[in-house]
């Protein structure tokens, strides 16, 4: 992946809105976009993709943590995986692309992760998602990159 690149002001707003709602909501469920209700934990699951569309799904789930890949599987969104040496890769979001051989082939856009642990500046993913783990209040966010172009500054966390 290209660790070097980080979210977009976009999507920070994305999941800064959205965090807020999965933190302080009361509506909605496991999957279900926006806030979830009730008792047990959540994380937030927020993918912008290349036409700028934002899908934004809180999850729920029991225990102390759950896995990335469990959680954008219980979100509803659709997505495809290639594995790799450092881990499963997200190829596909949504269908997009519409089909692919390679993740990350050359000049060609990619999933990239983004991790928020509830404090601090957003991490970009330095594994692939089946070792990515989020306890309660976290954030994963997708964003298709561009092949090229400079990287945008790092955003600003959701508040919590």
């Amino acid at each position: 992946m290209r660790s070097s690149l980080v979210v977009s002001a976009t999507l920070a707003a994305a999941l800064m809105s959205a965090a807020l709602v999965a933190c302080g909501a009361s509506s909605g469920g496991s999957g279900g976009g926006g806030g979830c209700t009730g008792g047990g934990s959540h994380v937030e699951v927020v993918v912008e993709l290349g036409n700028h569309q934002v899908l934004d799904r809180c999850v729920g789930f029991t225990g102390s943590e759950v896995a990335g890949e469990t959680a954008l599987h219980d979100s509803g969104i659709e997505y495809a995986i290639q594995q790799f040496s450092f881990g499963d890769a997200v190829c596909q979001v949504d269908n997009e692309p519409a089909s692919y051989s390679d993740c990350f082939g050359s000049g060609q856009p990619y999933w990239s992760l983004f991790l928020w642990s509830g404090n601090g500046p957003w991490k970009t993913a330095t594994t692939g998602i089946s070792d990515v783990t989020l306890t309660a209040g976290d954030a994963m966010g997708w964003r298709y990159e561009p092949a090229e172009g400079a990287a945008p500054p790092p955003p600003t966390p959701p508040a919590a």
